[in-house]
């Protein structure tokens, strides 16, 4: 038996024994991230080519701009994350961009000339509320759009006072003992 035998056998057994070699494991654990990858194929791009033919920034200062980074060193271009930032200033002669990330709360600086050219995506953020990345937590806000429910008044215009307590007509238990006793009957 000669040693590429013997390799094949080995890496047999090994798939047969359900183990994983590890071209096989990083190969399931990048395709397990990339199912994880947020499609942002529908929103429109940030980035342009003027009449000039320089790449612009759609974007303005204190706008949302979603940046999809790729790994540039690796041959493939795996997908490293998307991640919603806020535009803080940017300097369009060498297209150098400083934001705020929201979901780290800190600065964050990215170029849209070289970005692209590595294989960044730059989309923009369409409606408010809208982001990808960490989702925010603790309690929800009210809902202030609900609408208030109609004052009863009276025959004067003023509004009636909600009353307060047990309404009219209903009966306490002590009540109904009583007139339990008063009919002969006994109170279970």
């Amino acid at each position: 038996m000669d040693n590429d035998e013997t390799i094949e056998t080995i890496s047999n057994e090994i798939i047969d024994n359900g183990e994983v070699d590890e071209v096989t494991r990083a190969a399931q654990l990048e395709a397990a991230k990339a199912a994880n990858k947020p499609m942002i194929d529908h929103l429109p791009d940030a980035v342009e080519k003027d009449e000039m033919g320089l790449l612009t920034l759609l974007a303005a200062p204190g706008e949302k701009l979603i940046i999809e980074r790729v790994a540039s060193v690796l041959s493939p271009k795996p997908w490293l994350d998307t991640k919603t930032y806020t535009i803080q200033s940017i300097d369009v002669a060498s297209g150098f961009v400083s934001l705020w990330d929201d979901d780290l709360r800190r600065d964050a600086t990215t170029n849209y000339i070289q970005g692209l050219k590595a294989g960044y995506r730059f989309k923009l953020v369409t409606r408010k509320g809208m982001q990808i990345g960490a989702k925010k937590r603790g309690r929800p806000k009210k809902n202030p759009t609900v609408e208030p429910k109609p004052v009863e008044t009276d025959a004067n215009g003023q509004p009636i006072k909600k009353k307060r307590g047990r309404p009219p007509g209903v009966k306490n238990k002590s009540t109904i003992m009583a007139e339990a006793k008063a009919q002969g009957a006994q109170y279970e």
